[in-house]
């Protein structure tokens, strides 16, 4: 796909400027809407002229607004080919963060200082941008801003082409008056817990039908929270599904939802077939990220994943930056989005291997598909003092530790029953040692919590280490079966 001098332009394809959104909101709305719904039936030519008219008017506004990319991109011709455009990674976007964004009032200590208080989870920066953190994985923490009109293409993504309930399963999940758990890492502004408070904040009669469940909750008490709320929708990380569905099949947990929504981590063929065996339901994966809420790419139940190419391009490709050739892994992935303005991520090295299909999918989608190698971490177990296996979430495991003050990147993996080594890196202004005993004592208490009480818990004497393949810090995992 190219942006190119030849190639005619149709502005009916733009989106809504900020202004006309805030003048008339459900205009905006129905205008996106409108849009979503008829991109599909266009075919490959009408998403690719959408590709085309949104890319260039993307280029064109960050130039205009963004001090970074009007330096990164002098002398580049005026509508440059998508391959004439350098990339750009989070490392140097976050080093230059007030030049990126294209709003003047927007500073990094100030957005700083917001996310810096747990309760505004889910509350707009500046009254009108949402905000959410990532962990991590590439080394450097980031934080993201959407502007109203990417969230409202965000939200038409979800409502008009995940296609998750069946008619059936919405009169199912009427019966369970809609309730909605998603199991997600709190106590912070991640994007899961920061979506549903943003709609509990928004819609509060909708407030006690949507709830959200940590995944730092020692498992016996989520299984009983869960239990009593018993919702019609469940919502997680495919690890956290996998040990609740094993917590189902023992009888303990005794929800039966209509839908499960999975995402933010790899779902692997045999944790889908467990966990729709279990629950006698389907189980909806998304690729979703921080950069690009819900709507990167849905299933189609063929076992691929669609792209919304007309809100997005995704480039895979090799070390050296040239294409990936369809059926092959890459070695990472660009993405631009389409549809975000105050922040602008046009061929942001996202660090995930995909997959492209060689031949159109047989559900007849015209959107490109992909297969995704992103985040994939393991379920730890330990023993408990009864000799009992205690399953211990990567993602709450990685939560106490990465939010422990000081820490600037960790790796911990599990070497034999009772053992867990930790590769810490701690930021420049704190005290290594200091640090890593703030870590110890709270992954004992975590552990302890859990009803854990023997582990032994070791600081590596390497520093993390990148994985040689995805370029991304994997954070928790068993060495002892799958090495190192």
């Amino acid at each position: 796909m190219t942006a190119a001098n030849d190639v005619h332009i149709d502005n009916k394809f733009l989106l809504p400027s900020l202004s006309a959104y805030r003048r008339s909101p459900i205009r905006a709305w129905l205008r996106i809407a409108r849009d979503t719904i008829r991109g599909p039936h266009e075919g490959h030519k009408g998403i690719q002229a959408r590709q085309e008219a949104r890319l260039r008017d993307l280029v064109n506004y960050a130039r205009a607004h963004s001090a970074y990319y009007r330096d990164h991109y002098a002398g580049l011709p005026e509508y440059p080919h998508l391959e004439e455009i350098p990339p750009v990674t989070k490392p140097a976007l976050i080093a230059r963060f007030d030049e990126w964004v294209t709003d003047d009032r927007v500073k990094l200590s100030d957005v700083e200082a917001f996310i810096a208080d747990v309760e505004r989870v889910g509350m707009p920066f500046a009254d009108q941008y949402a905000v959410w953190t990532t962990s991590g994985t590439t080394g450097k923490r980031g934080i993201f801003l959407h502007d109203p009109v990417a969230m409202s293409v965000y939200t038409m993504l979800l409502l008009v082409r995940a296609h998750a309930l069946t008619p059936g399963g919405v009169l199912r999940a009427l019966g369970k008056h809609l309730r909605i758990a998603a199991v997600v890492a709190t106590g912070g502004h991640f994007a899961g817990v920061s979506m549903v408070s943003m709609v509990q904040h928004r819609f509060p009669r909708l407030a006690r039908g949507v709830r959200t469940f940590s995944i730092m909750t020692p498992l016996p008490h989520l299984v009983e929270d869960l239990n009593a709320f018993n919702p019609a929708i469940l919502a997680g990380y495919p690890t956290a599904i996998e040990v609740l569905a094993e917590e189902a099949n023992q009888g303990r947990l005794r929800i039966r939802p209509t839908l499960i929504v999975v995402g933010a981590e790899v779902l692997t063929p045999r944790a889908r077939s467990k966990i729709e065996h279990t629950f006698n339901t389907r189980v909806f994966n998304q690729y979703a990220a921080s950069e690009f809420l819900h709507g990167i790419a849905f299933d189609c139940g063929q076992g691929w994943l669609h792209v919304n190419s007309d809100w997005l391009i995704l480039e895979p490709i090799q070390a050296d930056g040239t294409p990936t050739p369809p059926g092959q892994p890459s070695d990472t992935v660009l993405l631009t989005n389409l549809a975000n303005r105050v922040q602008p991520i046009i061929r942001y090295d996202l660090g995930d291997s995909i997959t492209t299909h060689p031949d159109p999918c047989a559900c007849g989608s015209p959107f490109p598909a992909i297969q995704v190698e992103g985040r994939h971490n393991d379920t730890l177990r330990f023993p408990n003092a009864s000799g009992h296996s205690i399953a211990i979430l990567p993602l709450a495991l990685g939560t106490v530790i990465e939010k422990t003050p000081g820490v600037q990147r960790f790796q911990a993996y599990q070497t034999q029953d009772n053992e867990l080594m930790i590769r810490l890196e701690t930021r420049s202004d704190a005290d290594p040692d200091a640090v890593w005993q703030h870590v110890h004592q709270r992954v004992q208490w975590f552990f302890t919590e859990n009803g854990i009480r023997s582990v032994h818990v070791q600081r590596a004497s390497e520093p993390p280490q990148r994985d040689l393949h995805s370029q991304k810090y994997r954070t928790v995992w068993v060495a002892r079966l799958k090495g190192r």
